[in-house]
C-alpha cells in the first residue's frame, strides 16, 4: 500500500526572486511556468518558496474577482486609505462592476482558507496599445503582517503577466515613494523605476511623490522599437543616460533648436483668436480640457483632477511649433488660474522643438521611456520623455530602491 503525503507537508520548491533580479518580464515568468495556470477562472495558490527563510504568514488562494465582489473591494480600498484615496472610482462598487464587465480590468482577490477576501489588486489591459497597467494593491488592515502580501502580489502578477504575455508587451504603473515597499515588490515582478514624478499625488491627505515603474517584453527591443535615432535637447540627455544604461540604447542626436526666433507673430495672433476651450466633466469630478483651433484638426487635451490639483494624461496633435506654442501658453495660464501643483506631459523623443517648448514653460525632463507609445499603422513603439513640473517644496520622507536612487543621481546631474 502506497501512502499519500498531505500536500501541506510536501516541501515547496525554492525560486528566490531576489536572486533572479529579472530584467525583462520573461525573466520573472519563466522560472514559475510549471506552476502557473492559463485559465483565470480557476483558483490558484503559489506553492513556491520565494524567500531564503520562509515566513509563517497566510499564503492566500488567488481568485479572479466577479462583479458580486465589488462591494468588498471598494470597502477594503476605503479602509486601507481611511477614505482618502484620491481616485474615487475605486471606492465605488458600481464603477468597479463596470470595470470588470468591460473586460479590460482584472481584479485578483486574496482569500484565506475560509474564502474570506483579505485584499486585492488590479491589472488594466489595453490591447490596442499592447500595454498593461498595475494599480490599487490593498490588504485589509486587520491582516497586515498576517497575510503574505508579497506572495499574493507576486502570484497575481505571474498569473496575469503569463496569461497575456502575447498581447501585452509592456507593464507599467506608478509606485509611491513614501516608503519603498511597493517599489520593492514590483521590482521582484520585473517592474523597475524609469521616471520621477515629484509631488504628483496626495495620499492620506499628504502630498507624495511617485515613480513610473515599467517592465518590458524583450521582443520590444528585438522587433518592435522604432529604428529612428532619438533626437533630444541637452537637458533630456541626463534621464536618457539612465535608460541607456538599463536597455543598451543607441546614442541619441543632441539638438538645440531655436524655436522662438522663427515664429511668425502675425500667425500667433491669428491662432490665439481661433482658439477654443472645451471642458468636459466626468464622473468622480474628473475634468478633461481640450484646446482646438477653428477649422483645424489640431488639438491639445489633458485631464484635470481637482482633488490632487494636477494636470496629466496630456495628448496633442499639431501641424507646427507655432500651434504648440499657443496651446502651451494657454495650458500654463490655466494652471496658474486653477492653482495647479503638478503638470505632466509625455513628449516625443524625436521632436526636439516640442521638447524645448515644454522646457520653456517650466517643465523638466525626469524620465526617458523607450518604446512607450505604439504606432498602430506602422506597428512599432516610439520613445517618449516624461516632462513635469511641481509647485513648492519637494515632499519629504522619500524612499527608493537602488534603481530609483540611480535614476535620481542621473537627474541630479542636470542641476549640477
Amino acid at each position: 500500500m502506497v501512502e499519500t503525503i498531505p500536500s501541506a507537508f510536501i516541501p515547496e520548491q525554492k525560486i528566490l526572486l531576489n536572486q533572479i533580479n529579472p530584467k525583462y518580464a520573461h525573466h520573472f515568468i519563466n522560472p514559475f511556468l510549471e506552476f502557473l495556470k492559463l485559465d483565470l477562472k480557476k483558483e490558484f495558490k503559489l506553492q513556491v518558496q520565494i524567500r531564503e527563510k520562509p515566513k509563517s504568514k497566510i499564503n492566500p488562494t488567488l481568485k479572479l474577482a466577479k462583479p458580486k465582489d465589488a462591494e468588498i473591494i471598494a470597502e477594503i480600498v476605503k479602509e486601507d486609505y481611511e477614505g482618502t484615496y484620491p481616485y474615487k472610482e475605486m471606492e465605488d462598487p458600481e464603477e468597479i462592476r463596470n470595470m470588470m464587465r468591460s473586460g479590460k480590468y482584472k481584479f485578483v482577490l486574496f482569500l484565506n482558507k475560509d474564502n474570506k477576501i483579505l485584499g486585492s489588486t488590479c491589472f488594466v489591459l489595453d490591447f490596442k496599445e499592447k500595454k498593461g497597467y498595475v494599480r490599487t494593491f490593498v490588504v485589509r488592515k486587520k491582516y497586515l503582517g498576517i497575510l503574505d502580501a508579497t506572495k499574493a502580489y507576486i502570484g497575481s502578477s505571474l498569473l496575469i503577466f503569463n496569461r497575456y504575455r502575447k498581447n501585452i508587451l509592456i507593464w507599467w504603473g506608478e509606485a509611491r515613494t513614501a516608503d519603498a515597499k511597493s517599489q520593492y515588490v514590483n521590482r521582484l515582478c520585473s517592474l523597475k523605476p524609469i521616471a520621477f514624478l515629484p509631488n504628483k499625488d496626495v495620499f492620506y491627505n499628504k502630498i507624495e511623490s511617485d515613480v513610473v515603474i515599467i517592465s518590458y517584453s524583450k521582443e520590444i527591443f528585438k522587433r518592435y522599437r522604432s529604428k529612428k535615432r532619438p533626437r533630444i535637447i541637452p537637458s533630456v540627455n541626463y534621464c536618457f543616460k539612465y535608460s541607456q544604461s538599463h536597455y543598451n540604447l543607441e546614442d541619441p542626436e543632441i539638438v538645440s533648436p531655436i524655436n522662438n526666433c522663427k515664429f511668425n507673430y502675425i500667425r500667433l495672433t491669428s491662432l490665439y483668436k481661433q482658439l477654443k476651450v472645451n471642458k468636459t466633466i466626468h464622473r468622480f469630478n474628473y475634468i478633461t480640457y481640450k484646446f482646438t483651433f477653428e477649422d483645424s484638426d489640431s488639438y491639445f487635451k489633458f485631464l484635470y483632477t481637482p482633488r490632487v490639483k494636477n494636470f496629466e494624461k496630456t495628448e496633442y496633435r499639431v501641424k507646427d511649433s507655432e500651434e504648440l506654442f499657443v496651446f502651451l501658453q494657454v495650458f500654463k495660464k490655466m494652471a496658474r488660474k486653477l492653482k495647479i501643483r503638478y503638470l505632466e506631459a509625455y513628449v516625443s523623443a524625436y521632436k526636439p522643438s516640442h521638447q524645448k517648448l515644454f522646457r520653456d514653460i517650466g517643465l523638466t525632463p525626469r524620465g526617458y521611456i523607450p518604446a512607450w507609445k505604439f504606432d498602430k499603422k506602422r506597428e512599432f513603439f516610439e520613445d517618449y520623455i516624461v516632462f513635469n513640473y511641481y509647485e513648492g517644496k519637494l515632499s519629504g520622507d522619500i524612499e527608493f530602491i537602488p534603481e530609483g536612487k540611480q535614476l535620481l543621481r542621473f537627474l541630479d546631474n542636470y542641476y549640477t
